[in-house]
């Protein structure tokens, strides 16, 4: 049988492949949520260089937690006393909610109006004022900047604000997320400190991680280089364990039975171009086998692409 063709390999393509492993073996896969922590927290810092822009008060702001979030727990995460912003995100597979809590938006319309002391005041139910709704539309415009300078590709903006809103006039049943994520933060001027959270779509995992590879792939291309340094740095001090293995062979499963200690098994020659490293029971590179005086080494020869590699299989069965 013929070999199917295989499509031209370029450059990209190959350290999307790489790029995509070594993040799954260094813990920053999907299957993680809290491994995107110091991702958000680059948005966080972020946000309070933008608000920079309005206000000379020193803001910080930090990753508290990210959570899975059930459709039960909605209602909590909106809280009683907030505004709730919906934004349009399209490429993250629906609306994303930045819920911003009355104390928050109580601080920053402070620092916006020039106090130098912006702090927390006693609402006592007292409905946000038009002025109040009007700083919290520029504080969302703020935090969906700086999520896009992070997650954006370059091209459009990720979010697109739609409405905000008291959290009384939110229609929670209308909003349906199956599951969803929750980035909570703390929002803090000096010691008052108050949350915010961002309530994501699920479906928003997997472009969070291909926005972390594109970046290992062209960092110099980011609109942001400390960042992109910064992430580098975390993903290459990770330690992880590599392997390297033989894939020669087969027996059937009654052979394998009656194996005993000491029994000599042949390889064959082409054996020593068979050498595979992986790391996580995920093959990275194709290695040959060698010496190097007393010692037995592996040299390097190209990257694992399974795709490649299941297409070979099927063909040549």
């Amino acid at each position: 049988m013929a070999k199917a063709a295989k499509p031209p390999r370029t450059d990209n393509r190959k350290q999307d492949v790489l790029a995509e492993h070594i993040l799954r073996a260094a813990g920053l896969s999907s299957d993680d949520l809290m491994a995107f922590q110091h991702v958000f927290r680059d948005a966080a810092s972020n946000l309070c260089t933008r608000l920079g822009l309005y206000t000379a008060a020193p803001f910080t702001a930090d990753v508290q937690t990210l959570e899975t979030l059930k459709t039960t727990d909605l209602a909590a995460s909106l809280g009683s006393d907030t505004l709730v912003a919906v934004l349009n995100a399209d490429r993250w597979g629906g609306d994303v909610l930045f819920v911003l809590e009355a104390n928050l938006v109580n601080m920053v319309t402070d620092a916006f109006f020039g106090s130098g002391d912006p702090g927390a005041e006693k609402r006592n139910g007292r409905p946000f004022s038009p002025v109040e709704i009007t700083v919290g539309e520029k504080f969302t415009q703020c935090l969906a900047a700086a999520m896009n300078d992070i997650f954006g590709t370059g091209d459009t903006m990720l979010f697109e604000l739609k409405s905000l809103m008291p959290v009384r006039q939110f229609d929670a049943e209308e909003f349906s997320h199956a599951r969803m994520f929750c980035c909570e933060m703390t929002f803090a001027f000096e010691a008052t400190i108050t949350q915010l959270r961002i309530l994501l779509p699920r479906s928003c995992h997997r472009p969070i991680q291909e926005a972390v590879t594109r970046m290992l792939r062209t960092p110099s291309n980011r609109s942001d280089p400390l960042w992109a340094r910064r992430l580098r740095q975390e993903v290459s001090r990770a330690h992880i364990d590599i392997e390297a293995y033989a894939v020669q062979g087969s027996m059937t499963l009654k052979n394998l039975s009656e194996l005993s200690a000491g029994q000599v098994l042949p390889l064959p020659a082409s054996m020593v171009n068979q050498v595979r490293l992986r790391s996580g029971e995920k093959p990275l590179y194709k290695c040959s086998l060698g010496k190097i005086g007393m010692n037995f080494s592996v040299r390097v020869s190209d990257f694992v692409d399974e795709e490649e590699e299941m297409i070979d299989e099927l063909v040549h069965g």
